[in-house]
């Protein structure tokens, strides 16, 4: 739990502060007396003369905030810069890479005053691809990405954004790109040349993942940065969790993914956790993988379906006091053992402002 220091405003009482963080004043003047010394008490229904603050939650200060609408006066002060490096990677029979793409970016995090709102933006981004066929693929997923950024947030006991304060400027955003700049991209033009349905699908799949919140907040926890920093950020309070996705290798085949929590390290300042995830198999059929295999990669892979697995290992180190990430591994694979495999890792470091 966070304490901070509210600024009492002329014209305020105990009843008014109370109203406004949504406690009893008897709770308030309690929270108070326990975090204040002798001289600073509140001993009766008035405030003493003397006192200019007075002790409050920090979660029940920032939800006053959202509640009455006055993020705008929030104070953004920057807080941490994060450098990262993405490899993504195909792979037959362990040795032959059909794809392997590198992607680099750099995000400023920021963070309000007295609050756990935070705004992160993208700052610096490049990648690089082979074989050179999928550049025109990854160079439109950036401008997706640069689409996402800055966003403003707060984390939620879930470990997942909450609440985004900026959610329209990202709509307007999207619908900017969708309306003015899309035509102009060329896989876009390529696909209208060649399959108009699936350039269609661009357009329905943007605007139901950019202009429905819950749907945005799902695919930013797709994104590694903000499925480690939420995460992270949690420290102790992280319980396990269930992650669920739809596989890359296997059409419309959704992988659910039990996920344990241990800490590897600690010390006085930091601590080092691990996520280690296991397949859940209930819902997965074998026979339906050997079919969707048979027909999908056979012909090109030869030899026959052997076993499915996905790999899900995180291992990341967080500074007690801020409780910001200061470094993260993650290593996602999807296997068809020995034939196929897709393979992310993902590496960030926290570096100097």
């Amino acid at each position: 739990m966070k304490i901070i220091k509210y600024k009492i405003e002329q014209g305020e009482n105990l009843t008014s502060i109370a109203d406004k963080f949504n406690v009893d004043t008897e709770e308030l003047k309690k929270f108070h007396n326990t975090h204040s010394g002798f001289s600073n008490m509140i001993l009766s229904d008035s405030i003493p003369l003397h006192l200019n603050t007075i002790f409050i939650e920090q979660k029940k200060f920032e939800d006053s905030f959202i509640k009455n609408g006055k993020m705008e006066s929030l104070n953004f002060e920057g807080v941490a810069r994060y450098r990262s490096e993405q490899l993504n990677m195909s792979r037959i029979n362990n040795e032959i890479i059909t794809l392997s793409a590198n992607t680099i970016y750099e995000f400023l995090v920021k963070k309000a005053e007295n609050t756990n709102v935070f705004e992160v933006e993208l700052t610096d981004s490049d990648f690089s691809v082979e074989p050179a066929i999928y550049e025109s693929g990854f160079l439109f997923a950036q401008k997706l990405e640069k689409l996402k950024l800055p966003i403003r947030f707060n984390i939620s006991d879930e470990a997942f954004i909450k609440e985004i304060f900026n959610h329209k400027e990202i709509e307007n955003r999207w619908n900017k790109f969708r309306d003015y700049e899309l035509q102009n991209t060329d896989i876009y033009q390529q696909l209208i040349s060649q399959s108009p349905k699936q350039a269609e699908d661009i357009i329905n799949t943007g605007n139901k993942e950019f202009l429905d919140q819950d749907n945005f907040i799902k695919m930013m926890d797709k994104n590694l940065f903000f499925h480690l920093f939420t995460k992270s950020f949690l420290g102790d309070q992280l319980q396990n969790y269930r992650l669920q996705q739809f596989s890359q290798i296997f059409p419309n085949v959704d992988l659910q993914t039990d996920v344990t929590k241990s800490i590897v390290r600690e010390d006085e300042n930091t601590a080092t956790y691990r996520l280690v995830g296991a397949l859940n198999r209930e819902n997965i059929s074998e026979e339906n993988l050997k079919n969707m295999y048979d027909s999908i990669y056979k012909s090109s892979l030869k030899f026959n379906y052997t076993a499915f697995d996905f790999i899900y290992r995180i291992t990341y180190t967080v500074d007690k006091e801020t409780g910001l990430l200061q470094e993260g591994k993650v290593s996602i694979a999807e296997k068809i053992k020995n034939n196929f495999e897709v393979i992310t890792e993902y590496n960030i470091k926290k570096v100097e402002l």
